[in-house]
């Protein structure tokens, strides 16, 4: 089992080296993942659990961004997500104060994310996030709650945001 999933880890470091539409065209058709039609995986993006992972049409995932598909994660159609992204659907229990974290396990709750919608830079979201059709990430937001349909999150207030008189 460990030496099938080091092989696994050097297959996949290997593949996402690979630069340009040449590196697209590769993860496309070589990670074991359900990926639509049109749909890139730039280089240097990192996949864990790609069997768990359904990438819809036309969607760009940018360098540097890292999906962790233990909980398994659903991109619809026509979605961009922009470099530095993290999105996980697993993370580690901590319930039980007299136990080493290490050895509680995992809690895993799929991502869902809608049709049309674009994640900016260095965005995060975590475990059993949904985020609806048309939204808008901001760059460096923490998404931790579902977002619903038609919506802009923002994470910080910039001075550009104020009101003008």
């Amino acid at each position: 089992m460990k030496i099938r999933y080091e092989l696994i880890l050097w297959y996949s470091s290997f593949l996402k080296r690979i630069p340009g539409n040449i590196g697209c065209f590769l993860r496309r058709k070589l990670l074991p993942l359900k990926i639509g039609k049109g749909s890139k995986i730039w280089d240097f993006v990192q996949i864990d659990s790609p069997s768990k992972i359904s990438i819809g049409k036309n969607v760009s995932i940018n360098r540097y961004s890292i999906l962790h598909g233990g909980g398994g994660i659903d991109i619809g159609d026509d979605v961009l997500i922009g470099p530095n992204v993290t999105i996980y659907s697993q993370s580690h229990k901590f319930t039980d104060k007299f136990m080493k974290i290490r050895e509680q396990g995992y809690v895993t709750k799929k991502v869902v994310i809608g049709n049309n919608t674009w994640i900016a830079s260095n965005v995060i979201i975590l475990p059993g996030v949904v985020i609806g059709d048309n939204c808008v990430i901001a760059a460096g937001t923490i998404v931790t709650k579902s977002v619903p349909n038609n919506t802009l999150i923002r994470n910080k207030i910039s001075i550009f945001d104020s009101k003008i008189q």
